[in-house]
């Protein structure tokens, strides 16, 4: 057991050796950083999004941050609450990615005419008048105006693309984690095979 432990040590020490070399090729790329640069680069993002919509919520900007890089990783509201530590934050977890630009196909699938939607709401209607064309609850139709509002703030502004920029570096980060350590524990593995067999 000790000899693997030491063989792993040895294989990280290896891999600090090479981190020169990667952070040269990264300067490169354009933009590719560790894991806590990406973290601090989704956090600025957040913030400026936060001062620009004046955006209200529960959650901090760590907290929000954090949401978008799960959101990107395919996982639903309740799965981001819970690993934010809780569960029942799951509505406020789907109000905030609203706001943060980040739509899901159901978000964008509303329970009536769109086209009249947005017909009625040039008109000057009112979300109770609203309600009543539509046959849905005032709730909805305040809703689904915050959702398409931010569609069109998010095609406007283009913080998905600043989002998927800096996430983009971070599958590449992982990427190559994973094939370093991956050829580094084989290497190891066939010395000491190859050490056994002499």
């Amino acid at each position: 057991m000790s000899g693997r432990t030491d063989q792993l040590r040895d294989l990280v020490l290896k891999m600090g050796a090479s981190t020169k070399v990667v952070e040269k090729q990264a300067t490169q790329h354009g933009a590719l950083r560790g894991s806590s640069d990406i973290e601090r680069a989704l956090l600025g993002v957040v913030k400026e999004m936060i001062k620009q919509y004046n955006i209200q919520t529960k959650l901090t900007p760590e907290q929000l941050a954090t949401a978008v890089r799960l959101f990107y990783k395919d996982l639903s509201d309740t799965e981001i609450a819970e690993r934010l530590g809780d569960r029942a934050l799951n509505k406020t977890v789907s109000r905030a990615r609203i706001k943060l630009h980040l739509f899901r196909e159901s978000d964008l699938e509303p329970p009536f005419d769109k086209e009249e939607f947005l017909r009625l709401s040039q008109s000057g209607k009112s979300v109770k008048e609203m309600a009543a064309a539509l046959g849905v609850a005032p709730s909805t139709i305040s809703e689904y105006r915050n959702i398409f509002e931010s569609q069109r703030a998010s095609e406007r502004d283009g913080y998905i693309k600043r989002f998927l920029e800096i996430l983009s570096d971070q599958d590449v980060s992982e990427r190559m984690v994973t094939h370093i350590s991956e050829d580094g524990l084989q290497d190891t593995m066939d010395t000491d095979y190859e050490a056994a067999e002499a």
